[in-house]
């Protein structure tokens, strides 16, 4: 490392790919969105003939090629960004993401094929022939992207891991049963308290795949976990959303400021779908969600809640736990149950398990890490009680943007399900509902219901996410790794300098993306019905 580089702690690398993650899943909402509105309009030309639906879907198909490739690169620097700026994330790919991310590749794959024989096909065979190649593509698309939520999930809810979160943190679940060899994790996290060596500079030593051995006994735990089913449904509609959001807004802003028949038509098609998106995920879904987050991470729940001091609240306890008699409970109460480990010591833990202090040492000396009997005695007598109260500490601290993130993702959700519900009535003319609305709004109803559409499903989704992400930390592996041991040991990787230039080129990666969409969406009309006498 030159003397220049300035080192920057693991929360702006955390900062730098959350911006990664966030441009990615833009484009992921438009890949797994537009394929639902151009289905809608290829169904709706195989029933007219009316040349303007097929016309629309062509310029959507356009667009949507540009934007798969984007999200491509995209993908790739998130995924590359996780290995180079957090090698420790090794651990758990290579053990519980390793299968749901080699059939993510499988599914990937299967996306490109589909997708390029949808393009090419496109007027040229039967429509509903295209239209089936189609839906085969966006199920490869929305199987890739629940595969890639099981692990998130994972990474949130720890399934398989059975009572190790639970030992240190007495307000935690049970993960399951053990599908993890529990000695291996537990030393590993001995050796990284003893030597002061984050776990990624532990375990990127070559002999320690040798030593250690395979910690995973069951390579689908990840996939199974009954939180990560839930999880993805709730995250994929709001992706759904949110593309199929952009499209109506699209087509509603063009017919509103050129009068443009086809746009019309199509953002007709476009409401319909996000009314029945709006009435499954942020109720359906979104109960069960609820629900998972309640029963996996109680801390994030109570953060949510602002929950600082357990309370009574029949309305919410009724929604969260099906009895309004239950307190919603509180930091305080969190606080009192880490207080309850009273004197017990990791090394308590590690003889439950049967980890000897001789076997630590051995281990130390086996996997190259340079350790002393003594540091091995001063982690074996750590307590857990400060352990736990100390990470405790660090998630009360979120409580307030959380809370204010949570509640905030609500009220845009209300916005945009009323929105979608009063479009929808403003096109299909339902008895008192739409002159209501066009009572109210009139012509504007065309500029200002698709505005609050797109806030609806784009404001909860980022926010959505936001307290997903930020509701389990300090954790990254919830209650088991944290980000400063898998964080880059390597300088440049965690200079300022290196920050900045790639968050210059995912900016401008995004840039030019959205710029060559908007070409194509706008002016591609043009070069793709060149010639056509009816144009």
């Amino acid at each position: 490392m030159s003397g220049g580089e300035t080192i920057i702690d693991a929360s702006w690398l955390l900062g730098l790919s959350a911006l990664g993650i966030y441009i990615h899943a833009v484009f992921l909402s438009i890949t797994l969105g537009f394929p639902l509105v151009i289905i809608g309009l290829l169904l709706k030309y195989s029933k007219s003939g009316d040349e303007d639906y097929f016309k629309t879907a062509k310029i959507m198909t356009a667009v949507l090629a540009i934007n798969f490739a984007l999200g491509a690169v995209t993908g790739t620097l998130v995924e590359f960004g996780l290995v180079q700026a957090w090698p420790g994330t090794i651990l758990a790919i290579a053990s519980f993401a390793f299968a749901p991310l080699a059939l993510e590749l499988l599914a990937f794959a299967n996306e490109i094929a589909t997708l390029v024989l949808f393009i090419v096909t496109l007027g040229r065979i039967r429509t509903s022939y295209s239209i089936a190649i189609l839906a085969v593509y966006w199920i490869f698309a929305a199987l890739s992207g629940v595969l890639i939520m099981s692990v998130n999930s994972w990474l949130v809810a720890p399934w398989g891991t059975g009572p190790i979160a639970k030992s240190i943190y007495p307000f935690m679940p049970e993960f399951g049963g053990l599908a993890a060899d529990a000695q291996k994790l537990v030393i590993l996290k001995i050796l990284a308290i003893a030597s002061g060596m984050p776990i990624q500079a532990i375990i990127q030593n070559p002999e320690v795949a040798g030593k250690v051995g395979v910690i995973l006994t069951d390579p689908y735990v990840a996939i199974f976990n009954p939180f990560a089913a839930i999880s993805a449904l709730h995250a994929l509609f709001a992706a759904f959303s949110v593309g199929v959001s952009i499209a109506l807004l699209a087509f509603s802003l063009r017919y509103y400021t050129g009068g443009e028949k086809r746009n019309l038509k199509a953002a007709k098609v476009a409401s319909l779908v996000i009314l029945v998106l709006f009435l499954i995920q942020p109720t359906i879904l979104g109960h069960f969600m609820g629900d998972g987050v309640v029963e996996m991470n109680p801390t994030k729940f109570a953060m949510m809640e602002n929950a600082k001091e357990t309370f009574y609240n029949p309305m919410i306890a009724l929604v969260a736990y099906g009895d309004p008699s239950r307190p919603i409970v509180g930091f305080d109460e969190f606080e009192r149950q880490c207080n309850s480990l009273g004197d017990a010591e990791l090394g308590d833990l590690a003889g439950q398990l049967g980890i000897t202090m001789d076997a630590a040492i051995a281990t130390a000396k086996q996997v190259g890490v340079k350790v002393g009997s003594e540091e091995i005695q001063n982690a074996w007598n750590t307590e857990l009680r400060q352990i736990c109260l100390a990470d405790l500490k660090k998630a009360e601290s979120r409580i307030a943007v959380v809370h204010a993130a949570y509640y905030t993702k609500i009220a845009f959700g209300v916005i945009g399900f009323v929105s979608a519900i009063a479009l929808f009535a403003h096109f299909r003319k339902l008895p008192l509902l739409s002159s209501l609305v066009d009572r109210i709004l009139g012509r504007r109803a065309m500029l200002i219901l698709p505005i609050g559409v797109f806030l609806g499903a784009a404001v909860p989704s980022v926010l959505g996410w936001y307290v997903r992400e930020v509701g389990r930390k300090p954790w990254t592996v919830y209650g088991i790794l944290y980000p400063e041991e898998l964080v880059t040991v390597v300088g440049y990787g965690r200079s300022f300098e290196f920050a900045v230039f790639m968050g210059v080129i995912i900016a401008a990666i995004a840039a030019f993306g959205m710029v060559s969409m908007y070409f194509v969406a706008t002016r591609g009309y043009r070069y793709l019905f060149r010639g056509d006498e009816n144009e």
